[in-house]
């Protein structure tokens, strides 16, 4: 057959060869870095040491400080959240919002709101998928809550690596 218009050629670059890793934007790169997802090991930060501590401010709705909770070039592969761990919060029945951010420029990654309830016995793990993030970015949060007042959690990142 002739590839007279390069559809062929073209059909061909897209789907890639067997040989592509994660880092390929082929079809079989894409399915390498699918594959890595669902059967790469999970880990945690931080890792056998108690979660990190966010503070709010003090109005409604506004975002505390900046903390640290994975400091650069601890994660040394690209790699991405999948779950935010609340270990501890300080106040009940009320709704909490975080929020995730990235690299030197502190890139927003992920939001998300989660709640304690006195009924339910403690705060249900929170889902999270963030964008791939390149080895060695440091992540850092800020947290919200509806009522304002300085309030705390504590938390750990579920994450993959490719």
């Amino acid at each position: 057959m002739i590839d007279k218009t390069g559809r062929l050629r073209k059909l061909l670059t897209d789907v890639g060869n067997n040989d592509d890793d994660h880092d390929g934007l082929t079809l079989f790169g894409r399915n390498e870095q699918l594959i890595e997802h669902v059967h790469s090991a999970q880990k945690v930060y931080p890792t056998l040491a108690d979660g990190v501590t966010l503070t709010t401010a003090a109005g409604d709705w506004a975002l505390g400080t900046f903390v640290q909770i994975i400091p650069a070039d601890t994660v040394t592969e690209e790699w991405d959240i999948h779950e935010i761990l609340v270990e501890d919060v300080d106040t009940k029945d009320k709704t909490y919002e975080l929020v995730l951010y990235y690299g030197a420029d502190d890139t927003e990654c992920g939001r998300t709101r989660f709640s304690s309830s006195t009924n339910k016995g403690g705060v249900p793990n929170g889902d999270m998928q963030t964008i791939l993030m390149p080895a060695n970015a440091r992540i850092r949060g800020q947290l919200a809550i509806e009522d304002g007042g300085s309030k705390t959690a504590k938390i750990s990142l579920r994450y993959h690596t490719y």
